[in-house]
């Protein structure tokens, strides 16, 4: 401690002599030089720290922005999980029904049983989630209201089934019209890897 107060002193000492040599007028300029340097050293320092600290304030909101966009993620992950466990529950309570066989108990309930030509399956695609199974049907000669009777029948059963293509043809017969049918509907239910992944 005493060494550097000392070192203080000389310096001090050494400026004073340095100033006392000067004339009036080169003192002045280098005081005024020395106090310009010092405020300009504050200032600048000033200004990287108002610099670096907008800096970090952009930092802390892009990462609370960050974190709300996540927040609302999870948000909709979990009510995302919510409904695919009601639809996989839903859609569990119809997985041993056969579809060709609910489609024909339909078509005795309207009494059109007659009429429904065929009922087959083309195609089946599982994506690790769901599986769907197209069906093709074939319904002839129906009149407008048994084909309404037997639509309303297939969807009010709460079956996860949808109607994926309709085409109707009109055919006239003796002075009566009649509707040829056919469509492709997809029946769904849980694949097993989904259900695996549940438990």
């Amino acid at each position: 401690m005493s060494t550097l107060s000392t070192r203080i002193t000389a310096a001090q000492d050494q400026v004073q002599d340095v100033l006392a040599g000067m004339r009036p007028r080169d003192r002045n300029l280098f005081i005024g030089l020395v106090l310009f340097l010092m405020v300009a050293v504050v200032a600048g320092s000033i200004w990287w720290m108002r610099g670096s600290i907008r800096d970090l304030e952009g930092r802390v909101s892009d990462r609370a922005d960050t974190l709300r966009r996540v927040e609302l993620l999870a948000i909709d992950n979990a009510a995302a999980e919510a409904e695919f466990d009601a639809l996989a529950k839903r859609l569990a309570t119809h997985a041993s029904v056969d579809v060709s066989s609910f489609l024909e108990k339909a078509a005795d309930k309207v009494q059109i049983r007659e009429k429904l030509d065929s009922v087959r399956k083309t195609t089946e695609t599982d994506d690790g989630i769901i599986i769907e199974s197209v069906y093709a049907i074939k319904l002839l000669r129906v009149d407008q209201p048994e084909l309404a009777k037997f639509l309303a029948e297939v969807e009010g059963n709460d079956m996860p089934l949808r109607i994926r293509s309709f085409k109707v043809r009109l055919r006239k017969r003796k002075g009566e019209t009649a509707l040829d049918v056919d469509m492709d509907i997809s029946a769904f239910k849980v694949s097993a890897g989904a259900e695996g992944s549940e438990g």
